[in-house]
């Protein structure tokens, strides 16, 4: 590959968090909708290529944003022992508030029974991700959870397709 995919579904997540979880849905939805259609920056990104940029095109390309969040992903603290979160040039900050800014579908991922993170936990520009209905996936049900995902998806994306007839000239 010598230049990113861009995905209509882009798979934001904290690898010290969740990178199973995300491998696992990365394959089950290549698989569904084909790897052009998924963006996850281990996939995606070539060596030599600004990774900045890449993740901010592929977000200002994707319809749907899954967000998997992880028990430790809201704790996770930097080198310096400060909330990742907090910090604005934070990935997986800058990742979500983009989407959400965009107004596009974001669905929270829950792995393995994490809870919602609650709008007081979160930085201002993510307060809008407490608000969405998230969906649960776990390793004991992840065929049932995966496919529950691809359907939500399926549903988003035809949505997204729809929104853009409607708006062009």
């Amino acid at each position: 590959m010598t230049t990113p995919q861009q995905g209509r579904i882009f798979i934001s997540y904290r690898r010290a968090d969740s990178k199973f979880a995300a491998g696992r849905i990365y394959d089950r939805l290549a698989a569904h909708f084909g790897e052009e259609a998924i963006f996850m920056d281990v996939e995606a990104i070539d060596a030599g290529l600004d990774f900045v940029k890449v993740l901010e095109d592929a977000v200002q390309s994707c319809d749907v944003l899954v967000a998997l969040i992880g028990r430790q992903w809201l704790h996770l603290k930097d080198e310096r022992g400060k909330r990742r979160l907090d910090n604005p040039e934070d990935f997986v900050r800058i990742e979500i508030a983009a989407a959400l800014n965009r107004d596009i579908r974001v669905i929270p991922a829950l792995v393995d029974g994490t809870d919602m993170p609650r709008s007081t936990e979160l930085p201002e520009n993510l307060k809008p991700l407490a608000r969405r209905n998230a969906l649960q996936v776990n390793h004991r049900s992840f065929n049932a959870d995966a496919n529950r995902l691809v359907a939500h998806l399926e549903s988003a994306l035809k949505a997204a397709e729809e929104s853009k007839i409607i708006k062009s000239p």
